[in-house]
């Protein structure tokens, strides 16, 4: 069991093509690799999945799709600096979707690279528009634009992210990213095109207006600050993302913090005292999981930058105050929190639970008990997806024919822990179905 329990998704890329660097990655404790699908394929990124898989079957795998998000063309790194000219388009910098000169007003603010480089358009034109620099910095390959006075409602899904969807089986994830969600109604959309959990990722000011609704509809939520921080005014990231996460926790629904985490370590060996702060301060605003992307998929050390997280959340999560959860006024959700307070009461080695869909270990971990929880489930792809839920130790569980599962558990659970440990075993049957006979009891094993 591990003591940490906060989690850590890191992002795949090119440092992990050398040989062992993948598999180091997955030894230093990351729960779920995300397959960023901005730039790549399903089929381009498949290799990677399959070395991680055949190194840690258990691993989880995110697939993040693209959305319709704005990038620069193909062109060589170019300095630009405050009040030179730039023009994006014909005769200038290539950008990848022609909408752009449609989408652009004279006085425009125009961000690139989240939000480092900062552009006034001067004059839009058909097939360019021409720019005023601001801040300046290095326009690279593919970096994404981003347009705050943009008022278009394009569809969450392009055409990308349809072929992207309809090729994921050579991926077989856990977990399907939607980018720049707007609307729950994006969400249903990708729900007929996947089988898989959806995660809904909020950098949009709509999602903002929209945001019970869609934490309701989605199954994981990602607080994605870097678009986020160009989309809303940059100060108010902070409390927003305090009241993502909040939402989020109120109906236990597992929350994602991402971007620039430990950014700095791309390139150093330490992070900044900003960074470790702010990793702190997502573990104590309730975050199940932080997300790593350029610090792992492209930075000089990915493995130091695995395990300087595990040492900051594990230094920080016993500060964690009481959660009050989702409602008690639920017969599972109640069930959950007897159990994580009768843990407590008896001073428990764990709580352990019996699970087939994963939900009753979910509902557990949203009221965060400070006893470890051990949750078995007979179906592997329930093991993998609980590796995105706070606090959960999932455990593949064998049950033999004709051996009832609770005593299977039981069996697995004496394995695991020291005889003589006392567990509280939390069995809510058909993971909460109503009108089920469920139980909290305490047991020495």
């Amino acid at each position: 069991m591990s003591a940490r329990r906060t989690k850590i998704i890191a992002t795949i890329g090119p440092a992990q093509d050398p040989e062992g660097a993948l598999e180091r990655l997955l030894d230093s404790g990351v729960d779920v690799l995300r397959v960023n699908l901005s730039h790549a394929s399903p089929r381009a990124q498949a290799a990677r999945v399959q070395r991680a898989r055949a190194h840690r079957p258990d691993i989880a795998i995110l697939a993040d799709l693209a959305g319709p998000k704005l990038r620069l063309g193909e062109l060589a790194d170019t300095q630009v600096k405050e009040g030179d000219t730039v023009v994006l388009g014909s005769g200038g910098v290539p950008v990848g979707d022609p909408s752009l000169f449609d989408r652009v007003r004279v006085g425009d603010p125009i961000f690139v690279a989240d939000g480092t480089i900062d552009l006034v358009s001067t004059e839009v034109r058909s097939d360019r528009v021409i720019c005023r620099v601001r801040v300046g910095g290095t326009l690279r390959s593919r970096k994404g634009i981003n347009l705050p006075n943009d008022a278009s409602s394009l569809p969450a899904l392009t055409d990308k992210d349809r072929a992207d969807l309809a090729d994921l089986d050579v991926l077989s994830p856990d977990f399907v990213a939607v980018s720049y969600v707007r609307h729950e109604r994006d969400l249903a959309e990708v729900r007929r095109l996947t089988p898989h959990p959806v995660v809904a990722k909020i950098e949009k000011q709509q999602a903002l207006e929209r945001l019970e609704a869609i934490v309701d509809a989605a199954d994981v939520i990602m607080v994605a600050r870097g678009d986020l921080g160009v989309e809303i005014p940059i100060e108010r990231v902070p409390a927003t993302q305090k009241r993502i996460i909040r939402v989020a926790n109120r109906v236990g629904r597992p929350v994602i913090t991402a971007t620039q985490m430990l950014v700095s370590m791309v390139s150093n060996s330490l992070p900044t005292r900003a960074e470790v702060t702010d990793v702190a301060n997502a573990v104590l605003d309730g975050t199940d999981l932080v997300m790593l992307s350029e610090e792992t998929a492209v930075g000089h050390d990915p493995v130091g930058v695995v395990q300087m997280m595990g040492r900051l959340l594990a230094e920080t999560e016993p500060l964690l105050q009481p959660h009050e959860g989702p409602p008690r006024s639920q017969p599972g959700n109640a069930l959950a929190y007897a159990a994580a307070t009768l843990a407590d009461d008896l001073d428990a080695a764990a709580i352990v639970v019996p699970t087939r869909t994963g939900i009753s270990a979910q509902r557990l971990a949203a009221f965060r008990p400070h006893r470890p929880i051990l949750a078995y489930s007979r179906d592997p792809q329930t093991t993998r997806r609980l590796r995105v839920v706070w606090g959960v130790t999932p455990i593949d569980l064998e049950v033999t024919r004709g051996l009832d599962p609770l005593h299977a558990t039981l069996e697995a659970a004496r394995r695991d822990l020291p005889s003589g440990a006392r567990v509280v075993l939390l069995d809510i049957a058909a993971d909460g179905a109503i009108g089920v006979p469920s139980l909290v009891n305490a047991i020495t094993l």
